[in-house]
């Protein structure tokens, strides 16, 4: 091999065996500007999130409220609220409020510059259910509270709130329109429907108006037990309503309950019979 040829191949290692200074003095400004990034991050977390900073200045409470006390929930959103604008944590402050009395759900959010918004959905209840739950207006069985108000009972499985439910209103109307209040209504796992109906009767009914308030009789209060089969319970209480409107209504104070199990009528017990509805179902 010639001396040039060594020469060329001598240029040809110097070419690949470049300095690789410049290389690794990139990565070093690379490290340090992401290390200068995460100082000034850290830095701007630790001021946004300085308690003495960005401090919450009011909470405004939005809701329907009727029996929530509105101090209360300024107080579980205090005993909550341990960091400022940015740090406080709403799903804890939610979850506090939520646990007061009367409080179906919750939520938090932010506004800026110093306020929390709470909106609060109080426990709207449509019916009790069983000895110790309500029916709320959205569908769910929530812990009753004490409360002096009155409320139609309903019961059976949880997994036929909504069947009970719908029952309920289309049967209380059916009775409303003969002066009759749907009291009470379970449904049970033989699928028996148990109804407590009541109804006020004056027995001076008919006397002039300007009679004595005093000489007037005090009202006739009755409350009937009426048991059907769920298989076409509507077409058998409808039956009821009918010959009630005809002839029976007069009647009613003087039941105790009423069977319409039977295909092609039904049975009145009356007050003076011994057994009641409840007490035929379970001897059948």
């Amino acid at each position: 091999m010639n001396d040039h040829a060594l020469e060329n191949l001598a240029g040809y290692y110097d070419t690949e065996d470049e300095d690789p200074r410049p290389r690794s003095s990139l990565w070093v400004i690379v490290l340090v500007f992401v290390l200068l990034v995460a100082i000034v991050g850290l830095f701007l977390l630790d001021w946004l999130y300085n308690p003495e900073k960005f401090r919450i200045e009011e909470v405004e409470i939005h809701g329907q409220l009727e029996h929530v006390d509105t101090e209360l929930i300024r107080s579980a959103v205090a005993s909550e609220l341990d960091g400022n604008y940015f740090s406080a944590r709403l799903e804890d402050i939610e979850g506090a409020i939520r646990t007061l009395p009367w409080v179906f759900d919750a939520s938090v959010r932010r506004r800026w510059p110093s306020t929390l918004v709470v909106g609060v959905d109080e426990v709207s209840p449509v019916a009790a259910w069983g000895s110790d739950r309500w029916l709320n207006a959205s569908g769910d069985l929530v812990e009753r509270e004490p409360w002096d108000g009155s409320l139609p009972v309903l019961d059976g499985p949880e997994n036929m709130k909504e069947v009970v439910w719908r029952a309920f209103r289309e049967w209380q109307g059916l009775f409303a329109d003969q002066g009759l209040s749907l009291d009470r209504l379970e449904f049970d796992e033989r699928e028996l429907w148990y109804m407590t109906l009541s109804f006020a009767e004056r027995l001076d009914r008919g006397r002039a108006p300007e009679a004595d308030a005093a000489d007037r009789s005090p009202p006739v209060t009755a409350a009937v037990v009426m048991i059907v089969d769920n298989l076409d319970a509507g077409a058998r209480i409808q039956r009821l309503i009918s010959a009630l409107n005809s002839q029976l209504i007069s009647e009613f104070p003087n039941m105790r309950s009423v069977d319409l199990r039977y295909p092609n009528g039904f049975a009145i017990h009356w007050a003076h019979d011994a057994p009641d509805v409840r007490g035929l179902a379970e001897s059948n």
